[in-house]
């Protein structure tokens, strides 16, 4: 077996975050096999989901999920501000500042169904919800664990209401689960980002973390690992079928992939728990060259953050279109992140970007759904799609040139999806070169939708 290491691929900043809550990728063992049940297919040419982060961290909505409670060195903010706008500049908190929003979260307006029948309508095939992130908070009623809704919310379910959503409305059930537990190492780990010393506690103080006897060691990490496996337990058996389990940081070998496949045997696992799995996962940054297998690409969609943040700045259909067109052009999925604000409402430029999304869907769509991958960038410079004799050339927003293609036949026509009318294009020497007129172009993403009377190689 290969020694774990980080993914090259990943910023500096998603990097450094990984780090400190082990995500590495690694070579499988030889056993393993990616899920072969019928009921697994589906993620292959699953196209696009909903990442729905969700937790204490909306009541104030001023940083994002867990990490606020990181100390950072001075000067971060000014380093944020710099690289990724202003959404990027965010509150700190001491994590005892941080946790005391649990009693603030209320989720008295929480209606998934509502979230759920605009993703569906505008396209999406899964959903995938943080039923507990790096803080500990535990969106459902856990026999395990100190903090969540069994703590602070009376014993309410709110896992159970996005499963039911998920169902009703024709969407995969995906839940993300956080092996790092912040809350329950809370005395035991430091609390400044990257690993600088001093060490820092529940109110960012300098502190001597506990140092333990080999024997006492090992009983926490058997006792951590109950913690783990009991939690993941419970979401895989109490809500029925779950068809994708989302990990995000070491598993601490707490658990395996027979065994969660023993609870759910149609279940994709991404590979962040145990550094492989049925599908790989790309963070923030397309990748750099195009991954074998099943694979996903996540990406927050509001400005600054995965969960909820009070300005409510979504990045535009454009930019969202764009991304899904290059992650389907490699034959993965696209997972854009929303987050619910702490009544359990999202804001209404969600629903807004939603409905610009059903309408582009209407007449493009057909261009990311159950498409083959195409020859891009190795033989066209815009992300291409296939399927039989029918290739569809991707102009995202930013793209203000000709589609170039090589080594192709001269096709039969080219037409532009969204009115349905020619294009005009040149072919000579097996290089087509396709233009969209400036006063027919958008804002959006523009697909030309190229036809050849016999299949295209």
């Amino acid at each position: 077996m290969s020694t774990p290491s980080p993914d090259p691929t990943l910023s500096a900043e998603v990097a450094a975050q990984h780090a400190q809550i082990g995500n590495v990728r690694k070579e499988a063992d030889a056993a393993f096999a990616v899920n072969g049940h019928p009921d697994a297919a589906w993620f292959g040419p699953g196209g696009l989901g909903l990442f729905l982060h969700w937790g204490i961290s909306a009541v104030e909505g001023e940083g994002d999920l867990s990490w606020p409670m990181m100390a950072r060195e001075p000067g971060a903010a000014a380093t944020s501000l710099a690289r990724y706008g202003f959404a990027s500049v965010q509150k700190g908190y001491t994590p005892a500042r941080y946790w005391e929003q649990a009693a603030r979260f209320t989720a008295e307006n929480y209606d998934p169904g509502k979230w759920l029948a605009a993703a569906k309508a505008a396209g999406a095939r899964y959903a995938v919800l943080t039923t507990r992130h790096h803080d500990g908070y535990a969106l459902w009623p856990s026999a395990h664990g100190e903090l969540g809704t069994a703590t602070h919310l009376g014993g309410r379910d709110l896992v159970a209401p996005f499963v039911a959503a998920c169902r009703e409305h024709g969407l995969k059930v995906g839940l993300y689960y956080s092996p790092p537990d912040w809350h329950w190492n809370r005395h035991h780990m430091s609390f400044r980002y990257g690993g600088a010393k001093p060490d820092l506690g529940l109110h960012h103080e300098a502190v001597e973390l506990p140092v333990l006897a080999p024997a006492e060691a090992a009983e926490r990490l058997a006792a951590f690992r109950r913690h783990l496996k009991g939690q993941v337990e419970e979401l895989l058996t109490r809500y029925g079928k779950i068809d994708l389990i989302w990990f995000d940081g070491a598993g601490q070998d707490a658990f395996t992939l027979d065994w969660l496949r023993e609870l759910q045997p149609g279940i994709v696992v991404n590979e962040r728990a145990h550094g492989y799995g049925d599908f790989s996962t790309h963070e923030c940054r397309f990748p750099a060259q195009r991954p074998g297998g099943w694979w996903e690409y996540c990406h927050v969609w509001a400005d600054g953050g995965w969960a909820y943040l009070n300005h409510e700045t979504y990045k535009p259909m454009g930019w969202f279109l764009g991304e899904l067109a290059r992650a389907r052009s490699w034959g993965g999925n696209f997972l854009p992140s929303a987050g619910p604000d702490a009544k359990g409402e999202l804001p209404q430029v969600y629903y807004d970007r939603m409905r610009q999304l059903a309408a582009w869907m209407e007449h493009s769509g057909v261009s990311l759904g159950d498409v083959e991958p195409g020859p891009w960038p190795e033989r066209s410079n815009v992300p291409i799609t296939r399927k039989g004799s029918v290739w569809y050339a991707h102009f995202d927003w930013v793209h203000d040139q000709p589609a170039l293609i090589e080594g192709v036949r001269r096709p039969a026509f080219a037409t532009l999806l969204r009115d349905g009318k020619a294009v005009p294009f040149e072919w000579r020497e097996n290089r087509l070169t396709v233009t969209i007129p400036p006063d027919r172009r958008t804002t959006l993403l523009d697909v030309v939708e190229i036809r050849w009377d016999t299949f295209q190689e």
